[in-house]
């Protein structure tokens, strides 16, 4: 069949099928209607051949929907949100949603001006995993205000901020406990740990379960087994030069974190775990591929990004539907723990 160069419309779909612009409309929106199975699927193939561009200006302003979610991440290069992406694109596709991606690169006027990006293509909603920036309280507060002001429905993946809105998350505090746990299992009484920033639910969990843990020990836990960092790499190698040659492990607060102390240790002819233990949180795909396999945490990232999309499709349907939900990490234990 030719294709006609000039935009198609619905009439011109409907002629070369002998039907309605009505029927067409229905059997391309999916619609309930009396078509028959045969015709219906009739349509749908003609408008396939015709290489027919649907409408969706005017499919958002018939159903007030567009079909279009948006997420917002701080760091498409951490493999933790890079495979996050993945899974809520497969999951919201499913769906029959599409989606709109942005990088904030961890700062708060790029949640700012993405937010009011999405907004102004008018998302049906919106999955976040706020900035480290935008997690001081006045920074909080203009993004809430966004959020209430055009009452968006939305979900915070992985970071939240205190409050009633809905959120999906990895019980960091467990984890950290546990983690910290299997390390004094193993006869270490001196632990130092790498942290995330300080500003972030998930450092603050973290850091919690780890004194928690510590405190039930009777071990000692102060600022000379702390390197205050973020969730990349650098922190790693700064934390390492800090801890490395004055405790007998390490627990990285990610995996990242955990390959940076992984470089400094070999440049300064330290074995992993002969000389110091490592431990880290996410279970990327490099641990478990690296020389000295990594024992971490794994978040169950697929189960996580499912829950999140469920949510957000209720609270699309039903803005009272706001729900929090936790999942526990699960310990993986490989080769970077020695017992002493």
């Amino acid at each position: 069949m030719k294709i006609n160069k000039k935009k198609l419309t619905l009439r011109d779909v409907a002629k070369a099928c002998g039907v309605s612009t009505t029927a067409v409309s229905f059997a391309l929106n999916d619609k309930p209607s009396n078509l028959s199975p045969e015709t219906k699927e009739r349509i749908i193939r003609t408008a396939k051949e015709m290489n027919y561009q649907f409408n969706g200006v005017a499919r958002a302003l018939a159903t007030r929907r567009t079909n279009i979610i948006g997420i917002i991440v701080p760091a498409i290069t951490n493999a933790f949100f890079a495979e996050s992406i993945r899974h809520l694109q497969v999951e919201l596709s499913a769906n029959g949603y599409e989606v709109i991606l942005c990088n904030s690169d961890d700062k708060y006027e790029n949640d700012l001006k993405y937010m009011r990006l999405l907004l102004s293509r008018q998302v049906d909603g919106l999955i976040i995993s706020i900035s480290a920036e935008s997690m001081v309280d006045e920074n909080w507060r203009e993004i809430k205000a966004m959020l209430l002001e055009n009452e968006v429905p939305h979900v915070l993946y992985d970071r939240y901020y205190p409050g009633d809105d809905a959120k999906v998350f990895v019980d960091n505090e467990q984890s950290a406990f546990e983690l910290t746990n299997y390390l004094i299992a193993n006869g270490h009484k001196k632990i130092g740990i790498i942290t995330g920033p300080m500003n972030l639910n998930s450092a603050q969990g973290r850091f919690a379960g780890v004194k928690k843990a510590l405190e039930a020990a009777n071990l000692p836990f102060n600022d000379e087994q702390i390197y205050y960092g973020d969730y990349d790499i650098e922190s790693g190698k700064s934390g390492a030069k800090k801890l490395l040659r004055n405790v007998s492990a390490i627990f990285a607060f990610n995996d990242l974190q955990a390959y940076g102390v992984i470089e400094v240790a070999r440049d300064e002819n330290l074995r992993i775990p002969d000389d110091v233990s490592l431990i880290g949180f996410d279970d990327i795909f490099y641990s478990s591929v690296l020389e000295t396999k990594l024992t971490t945490v794994k978040q169950p990232i697929e189960v996580m990004c499912k829950a999140t999309c469920d949510l957000l499709l209720k609270l699309i349907d039903n803005p009272r539907h706001q729900k929090s939900m936790s999942f526990p990490g699960t310990l993986i234990v490989r080769d970077s723990v020695k017992a002493k």
